[in-house]
Order: structure tokens, then sequence, then C-alpha cells
């Protein structure tokens, strides 16, 4: 026996055993390889997939226009105090004489969909700005990474809104040495094209890690401004809906816990089968590197995993947008 972890209640071997001898081209055949100036690395890509695009972005205008806490000295006792007299928008607050210049202010930034500045009060939660972006700037990312911390991205799988379908796209480093080439794939190829990144708890993680590996290797981080610091600062260019943090928000107290595979559960009523679990993966990925013919079969279940963790953000997002 090669390996049994107790404690996360997951085998491995049957995986080496049903795969042992397979390789990466052949089990992912819609596979391609990418070249640039840094090096080479693996794309594969899944067809358009059974998600709907009918997503409406345009849902959370309400919630943000409900909320009269967004406007200056207004907390929960005020805002409660005005709706009972029938003030419910900041539509209605405009007439207030106290309070109308700002609620005008704020109303001037949800029609201009200006992002940024929208972001900038402390009241207005990233996914009540959904609205300002169409469906195709999107950019839903997860990663994988040899260990928590300052070591390699292995694995970066994002999906996106083209045409009225949603794909994925898995990048994955067939060699430690692959990540760099990867690091400039995203550089600048891919973060360009899109305006907002969708992540289940990437504000605490991808994001930073990600500004962390391309200040490593360009000294320079591309989802930052030219009057930015590095390192002082991790993203300013791109709106972020972190969906962890919704889903906290949304389902306060509901449930005991708030991982992605729980929400698939209890909100979409999925659930993956046979799910790698997240603290094996830099194991399986190590094991790989010696023995590629042995453990491709734990590589491609850390792939699969991947793949769901961006399969599930589309539809966590449409529900909650679709909460009052």
């Amino acid at each position: 026996m090669d390996y049994y972890r107790v404690c996360d209640n997951f085998n491995i071997n049957p995986l080496i055993e049903k795969y042992q001898g397979k390789t990466l081209e052949e089990l992912f055949p819609s596979h391609q390889i990418i070249s640039n100036r840094m090096g080479e690395f693996l794309e594969i890509t899944h067809k358009p997939l059974n998600i709907s695009s009918n997503i409406d972005l345009t849902l959370s205008k309400r919630n943000l226009i409900k909320n009269l806490k967004v406007v200056p000295f207004i907390g929960k006792e005020i805002e409660s105090f005005l709706k009972k007299r029938g003030i419910n928008t900041l539509y209605d607050l405009r007439h207030v004489i106290r309070y109308g210049k700002y609620a005008k202010k704020i109303i001037d930034l949800v029609k201009d969909q200006d992002f940024k500045g929208l972001s900038n009060n402390q009241y207005v939660y990233d996914i009540d700005i959904s609205f300002c972006f169409n469906l195709s700037e999107l950019l839903f990312l997860d990663i994988e990474t040899l260990d928590l911390y300052d070591s390699p991205i292995i694995i970066f799988g994002y999906g996106y809104f083209e045409n009225s379908s949603f794909y994925i796209k898995i990048l994955f480093a067939r060699e430690i040495s692959e990540e760099i080439a990867i690091c400039e794939h995203l550089k600048n190829e891919i973060l360009p094209r899109f305006r907002c990144f969708i992540t289940y708890n990437g504000k605490s993680f991808d994001i930073p890690y990600l500004a962390n590996r391309f200040m490593y290797y360009f000294d320079s981080n591309p989802m930052i401004s030219k009057d930015d610091t590095p390192y002082e600062s991790l993203n300013t260019l791109y709106h972020h809906i972190d969906l962890y943090h919704n889903c906290r928000r949304k389902f306060k107290g509901l449930f005991y816990n708030y991982t992605l595979t729980d929400m698939e559960k209890l909100i979409l009523d999925f659930q993956r089968d046979h799910d790698v679990p997240s603290n094996l993966i830099g194991f399986c990925y190590r094991n790989y590197l010696k023995n590629p013919y042995r453990y491709i079969g734990p590589v491609k279940e850390c792939i699969e995993h991947n793949y769901y963790d961006i399969y599930s953000m589309p539809l966590i997002l449409n529900k909650l947008l679709n909460l009052e």
C-alpha cells in the first residue's frame, strides 16, 4: 500500500491502480501545449458546459439601492427608522434634506457603473457591484499550490462566459519549472481580457498568492496600477467578488461550515464523488514528479478537483444574486 491518510478518510490507492501507465494527454484529449518566452505548460480545455448564461447581474443593483447604510451618517437604527416611514431606497432618500445630497452621489456612481467609486464605500458589498460588468468580463479562478506558503502554483483553473457558453480551462505545470510560463501567460494573455475576479475565499488566498508569485518572477504585479506600491497593494485594477464571504453573510448561522464543497451540497444540492481533499494535492503532485507513470491517477483527480471548484462558482453566484 502506498498511502492512506486516516484523518482525511481518503485512499489514493484505487486511483493509482486504475490509471497507472496512462498519460495526461490520454486522459485529457482536449489539451494543448502552450509556449511562451518563459517556457511551456499544459492547457486542458473543457467543452461548453450546461451552465446557463442567464445570470442576471443587474439583480445586484436591487440590494445596493435598498441599502440605506451606504449613505454617510446612516446606521442600522436610522435605516430602520427611515424604512418605517416609507423611505426604502436611495431614490426615496434623495428627498430627505439631511441625506439627499449624499444619496444623489451614490446614485450617480450607480448610474455611471463606477465600480471603483462604489467599492470605496465600506457598506457596499462586492457582489452588489456585479451590475457594473458584463458576464463576459467575469473571470472565475482558483489555484492549487504545492504548499500553503511561498511554494509554486501547480494548477491554475479559470472559467469564463463566451457566446452564451461557459468554458473551463486548466493550466497545469508538468514540472515545477513550468510555473513561470503559466504566470507569464496569465499576465499577458488571460488577465487583460477581464475586469472582475470571482473566487471562493480568493481575497484571503488566491489573489495574494498570485500577487506574490508575480512579484517573485517579474518584480511587477499585473493586478495593480503603475502608481501602486508593489508588496503593499495586491489588486487595485480588478473588482473582486469573493463568494465565500457572501455565503457566510447571506446564510449566517444556518450552516456549521461554509467550505465550497459544503455550499455545493447545501445550496446547490450537488455532491462530488471521491473528491481529493485540497491538503493532499501537494502530496499527490510530489509523487507524480517522482514517478509520473505510477501516480498519474491521483494527479488526474487533483485536476478534476480544480475543475469542480470552477464549475460551482457561477452556480453559487447565480444563487446569491437571486436571494432577496
